[in-house]
């Protein structure tokens, strides 16, 4: 598999840590940060990791891929 061929559940899992990260910032509570950290923890242990030769690389296109628009407001 291509570090640029990403899984469905993988592109949705960093676009769902980019919306808990904006909603943390927006309400830094402990219920917050604990949504964060989880889809955080999903997203690290995503089997796709195991597939792929560099990791870095990989994530950094991941996240470009997954990007949201930054016009997006934070949900509430």
């Amino acid at each position: 598999m291509s570090d640029t061929d990403f899984p469905a559940d993988l592109l949705e899992l960093q676009r769902r840590w980019y919306i808990a990260e904006a909603d943390w910032a927006a309400d830094p509570t402990e219920e917050k940060r604990a949504a964060f950290a989880a889809v955080g923890a999903e997203l690290y242990s995503h089997s796709y990791w195991a597939e792929v030769g560099n990791r870095y690389e990989a994530e950094m296109k991941l996240k470009q891929a997954a990007r949201p628009d930054v016009t997006r407001e934070p949900a509430a």
